[in-house]
């Protein structure tokens, strides 16, 4: 992608955002090739087209001069400055811990001389060293960046007196694959990108790119490159062989969550260094040989030995090869040598090959490596040796008071002593060992990853007490709710030490650190011990995440931590609450300035700042009273229709006559006060994910209101209005045929959107034409010379396009017709390659989801940006990036019973149509490797009415043309065409039952098989598909 795409892409996000400030405008435009570091240029204008229009013309003029191949934008503003002096400035930077200074600096009052942020940070221009703890000026290196960026035409006056410029700025990043992006501004979090939520794919693409950047450093021989000075691109010459083999443990926890071969070779390459050049062994005593892992000074550290044992334990456990079992026991050996076996204690540093003793105690991570290490290899061998050594080393850890340490070797050891032995006094240990210490892990500046793995071992045994109900006078002792925020706070904070490319491409060499993670108050050092750490702990946390633990703390702060961008607005406040619902006062607000974000209708919608409608007595629809105190928020105010309703506390309430009506008619007013687009989208399959992917397109325009938890309904469409920010320039909708005359008339859609006409829900439509006039009713509610994008593909396309035109509405319409506005015109299916025509041209883009019926999708969705007047080239980068949702053809690799399996999820619904569309994406989805077998689980299509048996025969050829391995059919109706199945020779079966159906998938999967499942939500194939992907309980 050229730097012209990148800026075209940018704009219009840079933009909006600029249109919330005055002029003038000064804007830095940073261009990276990812090899070399960011040159950066900036510009001032009166206007916004003023600034940009110079700012392109040098941006571009800049990438020819530097020969720069740009795959990296960011564009940043300022949006305020202070004036400050060079002594003001020198005060503030010696109460500032060194490298946390976070805004730029301007040398004049035009900004003409002035550094970003991360211009004056990776150009080490306020580090004076490691000996000198806080910011300061290095006129050195401040002299030789001026000069660099400005050439001659600069002068430097570094005198006291001399006025300085502080600039607080935000900015946005967009590269080849992904943005426009939107980045914090002038906090602890500045620079880059703003993650909305922690969630779970974010987590995997932290811990693919650090494992991958691990495995990066892995040479030839083995051997670690051990880390970098970035800012210089300065190696790391010391090497210590323990961070060698606890690396290496690192990146087979990763390698477990990825399964990447890259990453699999780098530690086979870095396990084969450690077992034949790094561990050593030596006679004991007692004439038996014990091993140990040797520092190239002749140390021997008793963590080195842990360590060794975590990395070997890890590799046995995940491949099932017992090679090592020798070696471990030898290192294991060593470990109980360097015990004192009366009172537990341990050695720290022995000399090889004699095994004097050089060291009682250096550091007390090697107490819980040493004990961790034991602990793993009990658990792989349940050989009682090693345990009685561990619970022998806790006697002393315990006598010692080991706790006030707050290490986190001792609580992932606790963690696992506590699986075996659940004894009070080791659970009362790892209770201690972070229950004084959560206020240190809220206000750390530091990143500290440690922190992150110490707060993770302890809530897996906190977990553990709460499921079993042990000990809970030892659980009552912990704030969990402290606790929570506090792991929560830890784990978000960690994003600020990972090199997002926005920061990266500031540095020397961007490529070389790119996906690493860095430790800022070391001169963003970037070592594979600190990258470990912070791995170990993301592996955990994704793990966390998966069990569902504490969602509810992850919100908060997810929302917490959200700056400049917000995904909801203040919209009510007191007055226009009273015009809409017509409604009065049981409580009135306390502060005339009372406002709320929207409203919530069911307990997952609830979001900060929602008003709540209160369940009525005898009624089954809204939100019990008993249940407020258990919403992931406090209720800004509640909507009632009891007169005598109360509440104990302050909270407003607002009586209105009928619950319903006051939530269209907030429907209705909210829709009055949007003055951006409204799309509405409507079609027999792909409505949700049509919404999704459009929402994402948009998403480089801006912030974008859309559709949540599918509510497609009168209700579900005025909740969502009430509650998307009003100033939104576009929101989509999901809009279901059930009562579409009124659903079209509280939206209004600018555009509507018809995706498909299919059989579905035919027990209550008789044929497809029916669903096709009754779909029309979307054009009822919109001004006539708004736009109507339909599908041409569509058998029942006339009924359609009549319609249209009786509301005096402009068609555009896509698919693969002939006569199409936008036309499919080539989708290769072994790799997603699509080719449409729009406006007498072509595109090239592969979708990011699999299937044809996604490249129609994305056709669609690009249909309807068109028909905004927005430029689709814009769009197009970003159709990769799209993430399908889960249970509609989400594909992934995954662990099931210890086999790595390819999931393909479509068990969120079918119909005949959508289900002969997955399985030809079944059918073109070609195996990992040649023994690997295809298994599909299909369920039942429901609401088909009469033709429901004929349905589920017409699909017999579709599934035979799949080529499946293995076909296994879930409920009545698909079940009836076992027979006819096994008759064309495919190896079938069928069930009632879904947990014998669980059963026959657990014995039939293999290692890199392909399971593609696909059924009615109602066939309850979703709940399977749950049930597979939960974590194996632990032993």
């Amino acid at each position: 992608m050229s730097l012209t795409e990148l800026l075209t892409r940018i704009r219009p996000s840079v933009e909006q955002e600029l249109s919330r400030l005055r002029p003038p405008y000064t804007l830095y435009f940073s261009l990276c090739d990812s090899q070399r570091r960011a040159s950066v240029v900036h510009v001032q204008g009166q206007s916004f087209l003023q600034a940009w229009e110079e700012g392109q013309a040098c941006a571009l003029e800049l990438a020819e001069t530097e020969k720069l191949d740009v795959c990296w934008l960011r564009v940043d503003w300022v949006f305020t400055s202070r004036e400050s002096t060079w002594r003001q400035l020198k005060d503030v930077l010696e109460i500032t811990k060194r490298n946390y200074f976070r805004r730029g600096i301007a040398l004049d009052p035009d900004f003409k001389f002035s550094f970003l942020e991360p211009e004056l940070n990776a150009n080490a221009m306020l580090y004076g060293g490691n000996q000198i703890t806080h910011a300061i000026i290095n006129e050195k290196n401040f002299i030789i960046y001026a000069k660099k960026r400005y050439g001659s035409e600069i002068k430097l006056d570094f005198s006291p007196e001399r006025a300085v410029y502080l600039l607080f700025t935000r900015g946005i990043f967009c590269s080849n694959t992904e943005g426009p992006l939107p980045l914090n501004g002038p906090n602890r979090d500045a620079g880059r990108r703003i993650i909305q939520e922690l969630d779970e794919d974010c987590v995997y693409r932290l811990i693919r790119d650090s494992s991958t950047y691990l495995a990066s450093q892995v040479k030839k021989n083995g051997q670690f490159r051990y880390g970098w000075h970035p800012c210089f691109d300065r190696p790391i010459a010391a090497y210590n062989n323990l961070r060698h083999a606890s690396s290496i443990y690192s990146m087979l926890e990763a390698w477990e969550v990825t399964g990447d071969e890259g990453l699999k070779s780098a530690i086979l390459q870095a396990l084969e260094y450690l077992t034949s050049r790094l561990i050593k062994t030596a006679r004991l005593p007692n004439g038996t040989t014990a091993a140990f892992l040797v520092e190239s000074s002749r140390e021997i550290k008793l963590g080195g030995n842990g360590v060794c044992l975590l990395a070997l334990v890890k590799y046995t456990t995940l491949t099932g090869d017992d090679a090592f079992l020798t070696l471990m026991e030898q290192l294991a050996l060593g470990i109980c040598h360097m015990q004192d076996p009366q009172s537990g204690k341990f050695v720290h540093v022995l000399e090889y090959p004699s095994l004097a003793v050089k060291e009682k105690f250096r550091i007390i991570y090697y107490d819980g490596e040493a004990a961790f290490g034991l602990m793993r290899l009990y658990g792989l061998t349940r050989d009682d040796r090693w345990l009685t050594a561990v619970e022998k080393a806790f006697e002393h850890f315990i006598k010692a008071k080991h706790w006030r340490a707050h290490d986190h070797w001792l609580s992932y050891c606790v963690n696992e002593l506590t699986l075996y032995r659940p004894e009070e006094k080791y659970f009362q240990f790892g209770i201690d060992n972070f229950s004084e210490y959560l206020d240190f892990v809220l206000e750390r500046i530091t990143t500290f990853p440690t922190l992150l793995e110490l707060m993770m071992a302890a809530e897996r045994m906190l977990t553990r007490m709460q499921q079993k109900n042990t000990f809970s006078h030892l659980l009552a002792r912990v704030d969990l709710e402290k606790f929570h925020a506090a792991l929560e706070y830890r784990a978000h904070y960690l994003l600020n030490g990972h090199f997002w490319p926005e920061y990266a491409m500031y540095f020397e060499k961007p490529g070389k650190i790119l996906g690493s993670f860095f430790i800022r108050h070391h001169a963003f050092r970037v070592r594979i011990d600190d990258v470990e750490h912070y791995l170990s702990g993301f592996v955990a946390y994704r793990n966390y995440l998966q069990n569902k633990c504490t969602q509810n703390a992850t919100r908060a702060i997810s929302t917490a931590s959200q700056t400049g961008f917000a995904t909801v607005s203040d919209n009510w406040n007191t007055e226009n609450l009273v015009s809409a619902t017509s409604g009065s006062w049981i409580t009135p607000p306390q502060s005339p300035t009372w406002r709320a974000t929207g409203l919530c209708i069911f307990p997952p919608g609830m979001r900060p700042g929602n008003i709540v409608v209160v369940r009525p007595k005898n009624g089954d629809r809204f939100i019990p009273q008993n249940r407020l105190n258990t919403l992931s928020y406090k209720p800004q105010a509640v909507i009632t229709d009891d007169p005598e309703f109360s509440l104990p506390d302050s909270t407003p309430i607002l009586r209105v006559p009928d619950l319903r009506n006051a939530i269209l008619n907030m429907g209705r007013y909210a829709r009055s006060q949007i003055q951006g687009k409204i799309i509405g989208i409507t079609g027999s399959s792909g409505k949700t994910t049509t919404v999704a992917l459009l929402h994402h397109l948009l998403r480089a325009w801006g912030t974008i209101g859309k559709t949540e938890h599918n509510a497609n309904l009168p209700l579900g469409i005025s909740w969502n209005l009430a509650s998307i920010p009003w100033n939104a320039p576009f929101t989509v909708l999901e809009m279901a045929v059930g009562n579409m005359q009124l659903n079209s008339a509280i939206a209004r859609p600018d555009v509507a959107m018809i995706t498909n006409i299919h059989p579905a829900h035919l027990e209550y439509h008789n044929n497809t034409e029916e669903i096709a006039r009754k779909k029309s009713r979307i054009f009822s509610g919109m001004k006539p010379g708004a736009i109507a994008v339909i599908n041409r593909d569509i058998p029942e396309w006339p009924i359609i396009e009549a319609e249209a035109r009786k509301h005096q509405l402009r068609v555009a319409t896509f698919g693969e017709h002939p006569h199409s506005h936008f036309r499919l015109k080539n989708y290769t299916a072994d790799t997603g390659r699509t080719v449409i025509s729009a406006n007498g041209r072509d595109f090239e883009f592969t979708p990011g989801a699999r299937g044809r019926h996604m490249a129609i999708n994305s056709l669609a969705c690009l249909t309807a940006i068109h028909t905004l007047g927005l430029n689709i080239e814009v769009a197009l980068p970003l159709l990769p990036l799209f993430k399908p949702l889960p249970g509609r053809g989400d594909f992934s690799r995954v662990r099931i019973q210890g086999k790595q399996v390819h999931l393909i999820d479509e068990a969120y619904n079918a119909n005949p149509a959508s289900m002969k569309a997955a399985l030809r994406l079944a059918g073109e989805t070609k195996l990992s490797r040649h023994t690997a077998k295809k298994i599909l689980v299909l369920g039942d299509m429901r609401e088909l009415g009469k033709q429901s048996k004929q349905f589920h025969h017409d699909l017999v050829p579709h599934i035979t043309e799949t080529g499946a391995d293995r076909v296994l059919l879930l409920g009545q109706e698909i079940g009836s065409i076992n027979e006819t199945l096994i008759e064309q020779g495919i190896n079938s079966a069928a069930y009632q039952d879904s947990s014998q159906l669980k059963h026959e998938i657990l014995n039939s999967i293999d290692d890199e098989d392909l399971l593609f499942f696909k059924g009615s939500h109602g066939s309850g194939l979703h709940l399977l598909v749950k049930e597979l992907l939960e974590p194996e309980p632990a032993n």
